[in-house]
Order: structure tokens, then sequence, then C-alpha cells
């Protein structure tokens, strides 16, 4: 790598985030199977009570169910369809998945997101946004090509150019499988750098992030590392959320007692899950953020109890007389 030819924010990520030449931790070769064998046990009275039933979980559904079960339910009822800001999501990882795997001189961002979105309209996989970009209009369509082409600058702008030697994998995705397949965790990191070294972890996972720093975040990360640990019999070594608007990161360096954490928590959601699929129970009610988006709010006490709180806070007080 050619330092001189990096920014300032890339030096930055080089040497603290991606800790070149810093000493690697290694893991006794029996974390995985215990991790495996405590989600196997804590889920073992879930797994009975389902019966032929398949829970499929990833961290979204982890983090809304910790958050608010009520908010969970109306998010889950509604059936997911593509708008500008999910499909400029899409559009710019398959750019940044071009610019590192495509052969060929180097192209600008723009002309990457382009080919980006040619790629999703030409192979036009089910889960694609292929009918939306085909039916979007023009407007919505320069939408889509100038926040992706945002997302693509600024990775480019702040991240160290992603060589081979690092065994980039971008959207990779995980499954690991509870009660032969009863429960499936399933994950897709936006990036993976590394693979690990006998019993050495090597691997630095990054989730790539548009907007501002939220607690779940930190929770997202750990779900990642337990996934992966349990997938390649490795844990990685970091875990970062890199945000892009502030060319900054927070990062987590893993430990066995953090995956233990994670295994416990992804227990605990897995449960609340079954209760309210299998309706042992209704949804318990969390006010917090949440309630500012969510599509149960003109409903809900909660959310009402939300705004209250927030309307006390935002009061200004006079303290002129």
């Amino acid at each position: 790598m050619d330092r001189t030819r990096l920014t300032p924010a890339q030096t930055d990520a080089v040497d603290h985030l991606l800790a070149f030449g810093q000493p690697r931790p290694t893991f006794d070769e029996g974390l995985p199977l215990r991790l495996l064998d405590q989600l196997e046990h804590g889920l073992a009275p879930v797994l009975e009570r389902l019966g032929p039933m398949e829970l499929t979980v990833n961290k979204g559904a982890l983090a809304r169910l910790h958050a608010c079960e009520a908010h969970y339910l109306a998010e889950d009822d509604v059936p997911f369809e593509w708008s500008v800001a999910s499909c400029r999501g899409t559009v710019a990882h398959r750019a940044l998945e071009l610019s590192i795997f495509r052969p060929g001189p180097m192209v600008s961002p723009l002309e990457l997101v382009d080919e980006a979105m040619n790629r999703l309209i030409d192979t036009g996989e089910d889960w694609s946004p292929r009918d939306f970009l085909l039916a979007a209009s023009t407007a919505e369509l320069a939408e889509v090509r100038g926040a992706a082409c945002d997302v693509v600058t600024k990775f480019q702008e702040c991240f160290p150019p992603l060589e081979a030697v690092w065994r980039p994998r971008l959207e990779s995705s995980c499954r690991v499988e509870v009660g032969g397949g009863s429960v499936v965790l399933r994950s897709k990191v936006d990036l993976a750098l590394g693979r690990p070294v006998g019993h050495e972890a090597r691997v630095l996972i990054v989730d790539v992030k548009t907007g501002r720093p939220y607690p779940s975040h930190l929770d997202d990360l750990r779900y990642y590392a337990l996934l992966e640990t349990i997938r390649s019999r490795v844990p990685p070594f970091r875990v970062a959320s890199y945000y892009l608007e502030a060319a900054r990161w927070q990062h987590e360096d893993i430990t066995e007692e953090i995956l233990v954490v994670a295994a416990r928590r992804v227990v605990a959601g897995v449960a609340k899950l079954a209760d309210l699929r299998l309706g042992a129970r209704g949804p318990t009610t969390t006010p917090g953020p949440a309630c500012t988006y969510c599509r149960a709010r003109s409903e809900c006490p909660g959310a009402r109890e939300w705004q209250e709180l927030r309307d006390e806070r935002e009061e200004v007080v006079d303290y002129s007389a």
C-alpha cells in the first residue's frame, strides 16, 4: 500500500481501525461449540413448544423485539416494499462491490452506480429492486443515483482502497441453524476483511452506516461476531460501525465474554418471538425512539407517552421571571 496516496481519514482507518502490524488474539478451539451448545440449551424449551414451526431471525428482528414487541409486530405485519431510500443502499453496495472486483481501469463513483443499477435490472433476482427501478420516475431514479453516488464517494474518500490480499467480502451472508433448523439465525455483513490463521482471529467486520450512531448498533455487531464465530470456528478480532457522514467509527475487540452475552441476547429474543408467534401472550409496549416512526403510533398509548416525554424535554423554561 502506498501510504503517500492515502487521505488523512484513510490513514487513520489503516492505523487505528484495521490496526495493521498489531497482535491478534487467539481463542480456545472449543469456544464455537460452547456457544452453539449455549444456544441449543437456552432455546430447548422454545424448540419444544415450536413443534414443526420454524423461526428465522436476523439483526433487525432482534433489535425490534428487544426495543418494543408491539413495534416489532407492527413492522412485521407490513410487507416490504422498495423505495428510494432502500434502493439507495442496495445500489450503493453493488457499486462498491464493482469498484473492488470489477476488472479494468478505475471509474468514477457515478459510473459505478449506473453500472450497478443496470446490473440489478439485468439480473432480475426476486430479491432485487429490479421492478422498482424499471417503474421509477425520472426524478426517483435521479434521487437513487445521487444518494448512492454520495455513499460510494464518501466510502472511497474515507476508507482505504481494499486490496486483494485483505480478502475483502461485501454483503457476506452467514447462516446458523439451531435445533436441527427449527431456528435459523441469519446475517449479512457489509464488509469483512481477512481470514483466520489457525486459531488466531484475523477477521475485521465493518457495518457501513449512513446515519448517526444508535445503541443497538453495538448489539448488531456482536450478533455478527457470534454467527461468524460459529460458522468459521474462529471469532473476528474486531467489529466496527463506520459512519460515513462523520468519517468516524465505533469498534469493539471481541472477547469470549462478549460472545456469551450476544448468545444470551439471541436466546432472549428468540423466546420473545416464539411467544408472539404462538400467541402465548400479547406484546409488551416499551416507549422509546422507535415510537417516532412506528406504524402503530397513532393508536399506541406507549407512543403517546413517549411524545409527552419528548415535549417535556423540549419545553422552554422562562428564567427571566
